[in-house]
């Protein structure tokens, strides 16, 4: 009888189960909400133009500056959401003391990786 009622209770778990979360689009104006410490995990800057965000959950976010200097060298950021409890394409990233304010923040595939140079006379 107990391996009826865990067998039944197994079938029965998924209907009560949550709904799948929607998809990301890539490419759509995005938004981090910061409940909690950390809600970025880690960044990428491709450029001093382009920097790439993950979150906790690991989704990817592609944000546009217009030119912050030190950005693609950067392995500390500052984030200002300007007394908001998210961040998004009204807010700035600090670098190295520079306040360098968003163009966008769209959601992204995984940002691409940087091609080491081959050595010379090798």
């Amino acid at each position: 009888m107990k391996k009826l009622l865990l067998l039944a209770a197994a079938f029965a778990a998924p209907a009560f189960a949550s709904p799948p979360a929607a998809p990301v689009v890539e490419g759509e104006e995005a938004r981090i909400v910061f409940p909690h410490h950390r809600a970025i995990r880690t960044f990428r800057a491709v450029s001093d133009h382009v920097v790439y965000f993950q979150d906790r959950s690991r989704r990817w976010y592609r944000a546009e500056v217009p030119g912050c200097l030190g950005l693609q060298w950067a392995h500390v950021i500052g984030f200002d959401t300007h007394g908001s409890s998210s961040f998004d394409r009204f807010s700035s990233i600090i670098v190295e003391g520079q306040r360098c304010r968003l163009l966008s923040l769209k959601t992204s595939g995984e940002p691409p990786r940087r091609v080491k140079k081959a050595k010379r006379g090798a």
